[in-house]
């Protein structure tokens, strides 16, 4: 898949690391892999777990068995969570992935950290959005909470069924 044929040689993390001290001169090229595999693993996991969850939902609708299964529809709340995770790992495998290169193979992380961003302008900014998307978090759940307890409005009166069916008589006939 690396040379989209069906040949050709892989390289290992030793001989890379070789390759670009040679090319781009000393320093450490390796990312840490510990953190690649997992991450991995958790979007991958994630992933199929998705799909796992789709088509068994698909087969309960398909064969009418929601009385059946009823128990699967009190946990499916809780796979709202996958695609966030397999996101997030997805990410994170990315970014972690082109460690040391901010852009692969021309710029450097240490050459791409500002020089005139302290470390205060750094924390005041992340406490900020913090506090700004917690906001917004608590305000959200707060309604949905709050929407869902009070359920839908009651009807008046039960609607007029020839209100909503439109007549097929023309204006002005009589039946």
């Amino acid at each position: 898949m690396e040379y989209n044929r069906f040949t050709g040689e892989v390289l290992g993390i030793n001989q890379l690391q070789a390759q670009y001290e040679q090319q781009y001169g000393p320093g450490d090229y390796v990312p840490p892999p510990v953190v690649l595999y997992w991450s991995f693993r958790a979007m991958v996991g994630a992933g199929l777990l998705m799909i796992l969850i789709s088509l068994f939902a698909l087969f309960i609708d398909l064969k009418n068995f929601y009385h059946k299964y009823s128990w699967f529809f009190k946990y499916l709340p809780f796979a709202i969570i996958l695609p966030y995770l397999a996101n997030t790992t997805g990410w994170i495998l990315t970014e972690v992935g082109r460690y040391p290169w901010v852009v692969y193979g021309l710029v450097k992380m240490q050459d791409g950290v500002s020089k005139s961003v302290t470390s205060g302008m750094f924390l005041t900014t992340l406490i900020g959005f913090i506090l700004v998307y917690g906001l917004l978090i608590a305000t959200t759940v707060y309604l949905m909470l709050k929407f869902a307890k009070a359920g839908p409005a009651p009807a008046d009166s039960p609607p007029n069924l020839d209100e909503l069916t439109p007549s097929l008589v023309e204006p002005g006939e009589t039946q």
